[in-house]
Parts: structure tokens; C-alpha cells; sequence
């Protein structure tokens, strides 16, 4: 509208400017000059009109730009605040995004936390039951060796028992036999002595002499031999007990081979 008013303003005084001219003319003249005046009038009125129009038309031109100018100013302002609008709620959203992957992220890690926490008491759970296990396996394997190395402690010194009592008997018998050599050496010799000297032969002769040494001679072969015989019957008694101690020795040997491979086949 600021532009129609500066056109009215100057159209208005051109056109009353004619008008009063021409009625100023049509006071002193002819009818002729009337109609020329009427005719100049009807021009006036007319070019007034005209310019009237013409004022009013680019009035309204003007102010139509102006409404063009406001309304792409304002379209631009409100693209402009949609547009802030539009990145303040794309901030908003990749705020709220960031957040919520951070939420997220740590709610992972709280998870991953605790699994690892349960995985290690497994672990170690596991690692206590496997361990308990292998200790009652080897227990029950150590008193399983136990058990045989007394049963055979047990056994041996029941052997020695009865290798000592056999010891016993034979130094008995030994000593016995070596007090019957020896008294029937003694009453050998005094018969012998008798009948060399009913035959006047005294122990001193040569012949007196080698009998008695003969019977002397025979009663120590006797006794070497009861020796002999002893030394053979105490040897197989030791060795008895001494091959007793060696199978308990192979014995205990093989269980303990026989139970690291299960101890292993088990447990690797």
C-alpha cells in the first residue's frame, strides 16, 4: 500500500488543475467554446480517470509484491525455523541415540561382567570338583597300596616268624646231633681203647692210633655233613622268606604301575 499513495497525490492536482481550467474558460465564451470546454472536461475527467486507474493498478501491483515479498519472506523464515527445528531434533535424536548406545554398551559390558564372574565360579567350581575327585581317587588308590603293603608286612612277618622258629629247630637239632656225634665218638674211642688193649695194643702204637684217628676222622666227616645239610636247610628257609619279600616287592611294584595308568587314563 506504501506505493499507491504517491501516485493518487500527484494524479489529483493535474486533474483539478484541468477542471478548473476548463470551467474558467466555459464562463466567458461562446457555446462552441462551451463544447470545446465540455469536450476538454470529458478529456480531463477521462485522463484523470486513466490516471487514477493506472495508480490504483500499480498500487495494487505493489502492493501484490509487497504480499509476494512477505509471504516468500516468510516462507523463508519458516523454512529457515523448520529447518532449525528439523537439526534441533536431529541433535535431539543423535543425543538420545548416543545415549541409549551408551546405555546399551554398558548394560553389554554389566552382562559380559557377570558371565565372566559366573564362567570363573564354574571354572573354578570345576576345577575344585575335579580336584577333590583326583584326591579321593588317589586316596582310595594309596590305601589300596596301603592295604596290600600291610597285608604283606603281615604275611613276611609271618614268614620270618616261622623262619625263625625253623632256625630255632634246626640249631636244636644241630646241637643235639653234634652232642650224639660227639658221645658216640666218645664211647667209639673207649671201646676201641678197650679192644686194643685186651690185644695189647696201646693208643700210642701206630695201628692203635690210626684207628682212632679213622674214628675221629669219620664222626668229623659226620659232622661236617650234618653241617652241610644245616647250612642247605637254613639257606632255603632265607631264601623262602627272601622270595616272599621279592613278590611282595613286584607286587606292590605292578599295582602302582597298574594305578598311574588309571590315574591318567582318568584324568588326562
Amino acid at each position: 500500500m506504501g506505493g499507491i499513495t504517491p501516485l493518487v497525490t500527484t494524479a489529483l492536482p493535474l486533474a483539478n488543475s484541468v477542471i478548473g481550467t476548463v470551467r474558467t474558460a466555459s464562463t466567458g465564451q461562446s457555446s462552441a467554446a462551451a463544447q470545446q470546454a465540455a469536450a476538454q472536461q470529458a478529456a480531463a475527467e477521462l485522463e484523470y480517470k486513466r490516471q487514477q486507474d493506472a495508480a490504483q493498478a500499480a498500487a495494487a501491483q505493489a502492493a501484490l509484491e509487497q504480499k509476494y515479498r512477505e509471504e516468500a519472506a516468510a516462507a523463508e523464515r519458516s523454512a529457515q525455523a523448520a529447518a532449525t527445528a528439523r537439526q534441533q531434533q536431529a541433535q535431539l535424536e543423535a543425543e538420545a541415540q548416543a545415549r541409549q548406545w551408551a546405555h546399551d554398551a554398558e548394560l553389554r559390558q554389566q552382562e559380559q561382567e557377570l558371565q565372566r564372574q559366573k564362567d570363573e565360579a564354574s571354572a573354578a567350581a570345576a576345577a575344585a570338583a575335579r580336584a577333590k575327585e583326583m584326591d579321593d581317587f588317589r586316596s582310595s588308590q594309596e590305601q589300596t597300596l596301603a592295604q596290600l603293603r600291610a597285608s604283606q608286612e603281615e604275611a613276611v612277618r609271618g614268614k620270618e616268624t616261622d623262619a625263625q622258629t625253623q632256625l630255632s629247630q634246626l640249631t636244636a637239632a644241630a646241637d643235639a646231633a653234634e652232642q650224639r656225634r660227639l658221645a658216640a665218638l666218645r664211647q667209639a674211642v673207649s671201646k676201641t681203647r678197650a679192644g686194643l688193649g685186651a690185644r695189647g695194643v696201646t693208643a700210642q702204637d701206630g695201628s692203635g692210633e690210626a684207628i682212632l684217628l679213622g674214628l675221629t676222622n669219620s664222626s668229623e666227616t659226620e659232622r661236617k655233613d650234618a653241617q652241610a645239610t644245616d647250612q642247605l636247610k637254613r639257606a632255603a628257609i632265607q631264601q623262602s622268606l627272601d622270595e616272599a619279600k621279592r613278590r611282595n616287592l613286584l607286587e606292590l611294584s605292578q599295582l602302582a604301575d597298574r594305578q598311574r595308568l588309571e590315574y591318567m587314563s582318568k584324568f588326562f
